[in-house]
């Protein structure tokens, strides 16, 4: 028999290269189910805390609190002043638009730190706005809020923080919900308008590609195979 009507040999190196694409697939979905079950936690803690009591500020911050176990607990503080010129505005986006939220110091006593940050919401007159105007409120008093923590939020805040190099301020973001008295020309805004929660589909679709591509394979070794 001729070498040309031999039949080729098993295709190990497309085997190799399917394997580790099939793995590869697989563990992008188990990924995504990792972080459906991780915001769905998140979700839930939010839907509890829309009715949660507030906590004393001084209760949560506690010198063996985390950052990050702090994430979304609703608490109550009554600001003490911090001297310094006004706070820069941080960029964000909500509902598609451009905004721009106003930040405070607050001084407090809780546990190993001295001062919070205070995320007072978006300034409506400036949104859609690429270079606002710098802006002057009212210092921060009675804030109720939610705590999270600086390092999720990103933007300049971490940079904010370094203008009191006197100061002790807690890795934390307190999103004020409401103010007392209530600041003019700021709307408190301290949970995303919308999180979305797509992660099912995403894993599905990874777990489907893996199946798709097990089929090709499949189908490729029997195009080899037959007579």
């Amino acid at each position: 028999m001729s070498d040309a009507l031999k039949k080729p040999g098993f295709p190990i190196g497309l085997t190799i290269a399917t394997a580790i694409a099939f793995a590869l697939l697989c563990g992008l979905g188990a990924w995504q189910l990792q972080r459906l079950h991780w915001k769905e936690g998140i979700l839930a803690r939010i839907e509890t805390l829309k009715t949660a009591p507030a906590l004393p500020l001084i209760q949560a911050l506690t010198a063996q609190a985390r950052a990050d176990d702090l994430a979304w607990t609703r608490v109550s503080v009554d600001c003490g002043d911090v001297a310094g010129q006004p706070l820069p505005l941080v960029y964000g986006v909500r509902d598609g638009d451009v905004v721009w939220r106003a930040q405070a110091p607050c001084a407090v006593l809780a546990g190993p730190y001295n001062m919070i940050l205070v995320d007072r919401g978006v300034v409506p007159a400036l949104t859609g706005q690429v270079a606002p105007p710098p802006r002057s409120f009212d210092a921060p008093r009675r804030v109720v809020g939610v705590l999270m923590p600086i390092k999720q939020l990103g933007g300049d805040r971490a940079e904010i923080l370094k203008r009191f190099p006197g100061r002790q301020p807690a890795p934390l973001v307190l999103m004020a919900e409401s103010e007392a008295p209530a600041p003019a020309g700021i709307t408190p805004a301290p949970l995303p308008a919308e999180i979305s929660n797509r992660h099912l589909e995403y894993a599905l679709t990874w777990f489907g590609l893996a199946v798709t591509l097990l089929f090709i394979y499949a189908a490729m070794l029997w195009r080899r195979v037959r007579p």
